[in-house]
């Protein structure tokens, strides 16, 4: 088997590789200050009585001027911006984007969780992925939210709030993803109740009471993280640059890639001696690719997985499901629908993915829109 592990690390996934819509409902106002008896204080004064510091994920402590006074928000953390846009008072506030921010995105479901996305100046951020911090300044920021050290550079002498949404300690996508949502709601001064974190319960409890009736044996799964130019990449165990062992426990699946930390680039002898029952595609060559046997190099004809037409398009929306992303708690229940039909239907999942979006995002999506983000993608 030919093992040439790759150094990939999550936050070079979060860099390199990789939304809530405008009518949500807006947060309660600011309370008036309190001003004592014979005391007047002028607007800058309560202004600065009311700044706050919170305390990054990366530990650093952060003064922020209070919620009612963030107008204009940067984001260079791609897959944060899809968390970002299930808390964010108003799209309209953001000001400036990572151009990576929905680099794994659905068009339609775009149109409906952040349709003017696409006018959010990006240039900010050059192809080296460092910051012109000139283009920054200009935007007028009152936050820059970044992910770990590579998108801090630039940032260091500029006087403005950053915060850091990159944790070493959170590896799993359940406590990254309520790591983010909840950093953004104190951020906004968002109320938790109906955040991520009561999704993740929901489903959580949902997914234990759909495998408790699986009788037979796991499905053995294959990650294929991604195919370029003939280099077949796939997930291992967890790590900073894969998710699929996650993901893969919380559906009831066996990961087929047991003896690889991480990613790495394999041969097609190794993919047919592992023999997957179901394939799961996280970007680049898409599954149709596999399922028409068009990647030069590569026969996929020979594995069980291909004769059963068991491969599929990870689901995009706002960003990827294979990454962290505010759409993370339905990922299980879509990878059980694809390997156990018979225990949970697409059907099923379509009425969850309805209903999912109308609770977080404020958003209803159509018939076509959630064909649309199930669908396998195009060729190209």
């Amino acid at each position: 088997m030919k093992k040439a592990l790759i150094s990939l690390s999550l936050v070079t996934l979060m860099v390199f590789s990789f939304v809530g819509c405008a009518d949500k409902v807006q947060p309660s106002s600011t309370p008036e200050p309190i001003i004592k008896e014979s005391t007047v204080s002028s607007p800058a004064e309560d202004i600065e009585s009311q700044a706050r510091t919170i305390t990054d994920l990366e530990g650093n402590v952060v003064e922020l001027p209070p919620a009612a006074e963030i107008k204009h928000v940067v984001v260079i953390a791609p897959p944060v911006t899809s968390v970002l846009l299930e808390v964010i008072p108003d799209n309209n506030m953001i000001a400036g984007l990572n151009p990576k921010a929905f680099a794994f995105s659905n068009a339609d479901a775009m149109a409906k969780l952040f349709p003017n996305y696409k006018d959010v100046e990006t240039t900010f951020v050059r192809d080296d992925f460092s910051i012109n911090t000139e283009a920054l300044l200009q935007l007028a920021p009152d936050i820059i939210l970044y992910y770990g050290e590579v998108q801090k550079m630039g940032l260091e002498n500029i006087n403005l709030p950053a915060v850091n949404f990159f944790s070493p300690k959170l590896m799993d996508p359940k406590d990254v993803t309520i790591a983010w949502d909840n950093l953004l709601r104190e951020i906004f001064e968002v109320g938790s109740s109906e955040g991520l974190q009561a999704e993740w319960k929901y489903y959580d409890a949902k997914v234990t009471d759909i495998l408790a009736k699986k009788t037979k044996e796991p499905k053995r799964a294959l990650w294929v993280f991604s195919n370029v130019s003939g280099k077949l990449v796939v997930a291992g165990s967890s790590s900073f640059d894969a998710y699929a062992q996650s993901f893969f426990d919380k559906a009831g699946l066996t990961n087929v890639v047991t003896d690889i930390q991480g990613t790495a680039e394999v041969d097609m002898e190794q993919v047919y001696q592992w023999n997957p029952d179901i394939i799961f595609v996280f970007h680049n060559a898409p599954a149709n690719a596999i399922l028409n046997n068009r990647i030069e190099g590569q026969d996929w004809s020979l594995l069980e997985a291909w004769q059963n037409k068991a491969v599929f398009d990870i689901p995009q929306t706002a960003y990827s499901w294979g990454a962290p992303c505010a759409d993370s708690p339905l990922m299980p229940l879509w990878l059980i629908s694809k390997s156990y039909p018979e225990l949970f239907s697409e059907e099923d999942f379509r009425a969850e993915l309805a209903g999912y979006y109308k609770r977080i995002h404020n958003v209803t999506l159509s018939d076509e829109d959630i064909t649309s983000i199930l669908s396998l993608r195009e060729m190209k």
